[in-house]
């Protein structure tokens, strides 16, 4: 496994589209300091609440590393490195669980970056802060981390199906968000149909709801885990199957 994150490492540096992803990264942080400054303006923000904050959030940088990873898979594909890895006896399982490994802890790394600068630059105008529910913040990015995995590993599954990272990346976002779609298609047809349980929107946390209740967690970790599992193993059993030629 080590060796094949090693080589995964060495490919992102000579990979355009990972600096790519670090520039855009880079124009989030610039916003989100903005923003936060214009805030400021009608409310302090202090330093916890805006590191937090910027940590559960970057959907559009996460969007970029999907396209990242599913753009991996695909030139492993189509270059003959997939062939090549396999053939020296690496297994599939751990080659589909080192790049969710890889890319998920660059994305991880890159936000909590990040959230220190604009928490770091907001301590110094109003303070550092108070945390006054540090399980709801640690939970919180327990959830956020499965949260990015899920996404990843949905991009890796479905660009190891489609051998294209352009739709490998529209069906990682699609399937997740199946349940809001489905509503969506049975309200134009007058059904109501609640499919809240399934929705990952629904049971994400956010700092403003911080609090001493920390029982929404459980459906929140069951989910994420759901979708993980069912993406992981959807993997699995494409790679097992595949004739990689």
């Amino acid at each position: 496994m080590k060796n094949l994150i090693r080589g995964h490492l060495y490919q992102l540096k000579k990979d355009y589209f990972f600096f790519g992803c670090l520039a855009l990264s880079f124009i989030f942080l610039i916003i989100s300091i903005r923003i936060s400054s214009l805030e400021a303006e009608f409310s302090p923000v202090t330093g916890v609440d805006s590191l937090i904050g910027t940590f559960l959030g970057g959907d559009i940088i996460l969007y970029a590393f999907m396209l990242l990873t599913a753009n991996m898979v695909a030139e492993a594909y189509h270059s003959g490195v997939m062939k090549t890895i396999i053939g020296r006896g690496v297994a599939k399982n751990k080659y589909y669980l080192s790049i969710v490994f890889t890319i998920s802890t660059l994305y991880v790394l890159v936000m909590l970056i990040s959230g220190i600068v604009t928490g770091a630059l907001a301590s110094s105008r109003f303070g550092m802060g108070t945390v006054l529910y540090p399980g709801y913040y640690v939970l919180s990015i327990i959830a956020r981390i499965l949260f990015v995995m899920a996404h990843i590993s949905f991009a890796i599954t479905m660009t190891t199906l489609t051998r294209n990272a352009i739709t490998g990346v529209i069906f990682g976002l699609v399937i997740p968000n199946v349940p809001q779609i489905l509503e969506k298609i049975f309200g134009f047809f007058k059904v109501n149909l609640d499919l809240d349980f399934f929705k990952i929107s629904t049971h994400m946390p956010s700092v403003y709801a911080a609090s001493n209740d920390l029982s929404s967690f459980l459906l929140c970790f069951v989910v994420l885990s759901g979708y993980l599992i069912l993406s992981v193993v959807t993997g699995f059993r494409l790679l097992k199957y595949q004739d990689i030629k």
